[in-house]
């Protein structure tokens, strides 16, 4: 299952502050061994919380670099 997901580092491995959600595309099958993130940075999968959802403090590159949607596409319920 593709998509979007949510990925930031989990609770306790780095301070409050670097616990940015950043995006990452979901692999169409298994898990990456480190989450390759729109803005760039590579965080670890077993150092990772992954979500549908944003929780936390947005990171504005990896928001920035979303692709835009396509005409006709539905959005996500909220």
């Amino acid at each position: 299952m593709g998509g979007t997901v949510a990925v930031r580092f989990a609770a306790g491995v780095v301070g409050e502050a670097r616990r940015q959600a950043h995006l990452a595309f979901r692999p169409e099958i298994g898990v990456p061994t480190a989450w390759r993130t729109l803005c760039g940075q590579e965080i670890p999968a077993h150092l990772a919380e992954v979500a549908d959802r944003p929780a936390g403090m947005p990171c504005f590159g990896c928001l920035s670099r979303l692709p835009a949607p396509q005409p006709g596409a539905e959005l996500p319920p909220a």
